[in-house]
């Protein structure tokens, strides 16, 4: 049975060599990269909306933050309240902690501007991998 198949195989690649000898070359059509003219810009889902949005949500509450996290002078409140004599050293604790708090708040700015950078980068990636796809899908609708 084998010997009869390899024989029809010999017979059919014989016979399609010969029709396309017969029929001539044919010129294939030269591809070229271009927009892609039923397509359009079709949505490819890139969104950076949602990132950003959340970035200068946090740049906002840091700004208000900011503004709300002062403590008072505890030198100015111990002279209101008599016998109070705590007032110097705990004004160098009241200044520490200030201190770690505009840290804190300048790590926050920080994140969000990271934030903020990455999602732009990752924006203009998908961009260029979007338009070279396009490109490419010109070249395919042409062929």
């Amino acid at each position: 049975m084998t010997f009869e198949f390899d024989e029809e195989w010999t017979r059919a690649k014989g016979e399609a060599v010969m029709r396309l000898a017969s029929a001539g070359p044919s010129p294939a059509p030269t591809p070229r990269p271009g927009p892609s003219p039923s397509a359009g810009d079709p949505d490819l889902g890139l969104v950076d909306r949602p990132v950003h949005s959340k970035a200068s949500g946090i740049r906002t509450a840091n700004a208000q933050a900011r503004g709300r996290s002062t403590l008072d002078d505890a030198e100015a409140v111990g002279k209101s309240h008599s016998g109070w004599v705590a007032g110097p050293a705990s004004n160098d604790c009241v200044a520490g902690w200030q201190r770690r708090l505009r840290e804190l708040a300048d790590l926050v700015d920080d994140a969000a501007d990271a934030l903020t950078k990455g999602a732009n980068g990752i924006t203009a990636e998908d961009q260029a991998i979007a338009d070279r796809l396009r490109a490419a899908g010109g070249v395919l609708e042409d062929a």
